[in-house]
C-alpha cells in the first residue's frame, strides 16, 4: 500500500516482538482482528487513528511515536 502504513506496520511489529507478544496476544489486547493486525504489520492495510491508539496502549508507546517516522 502506501509508505506511511508500511513503516507504522514496520513499528508496530518491532514493538510487539520487543515486548514478548504474540500477533494473537496484540490483537486481543488491541480488541482487533489477528488477521488484520497481521495486514497492518505487513503495511497491506491502513488504520484509524483510534485503532493506532488501541495499538499503542499495550505496546505502552504514544501513538503520535508511532506515526513520527523521521525517527526511525
Amino acid at each position: 500500500m502506501d509508505d506511511f502504513y508500511a513503516e507504522i506496520g514496520k513499528r508496530v511489529k518491532e514493538e510487539r516482538i520487543s515486548k514478548n507478544l504474540s500477533r494473537d496476544n496484540l490483537a486481543h489486547m488491541a480488541s482487533i482482528s489477528e488477521k488484520f493486525l497481521y495486514e497492518i504489520e505487513r503495511g497491506n492495510r491502513g488504520m484509524s487513528a483510534k485503532t493506532l491508539y488501541k495499538l499503542s496502549k499495550p505496546l505502552e508507546v504514544s501513538a503520535d511515536c508511532m506515526m513520527n517516522l523521521h525517527n526511525s
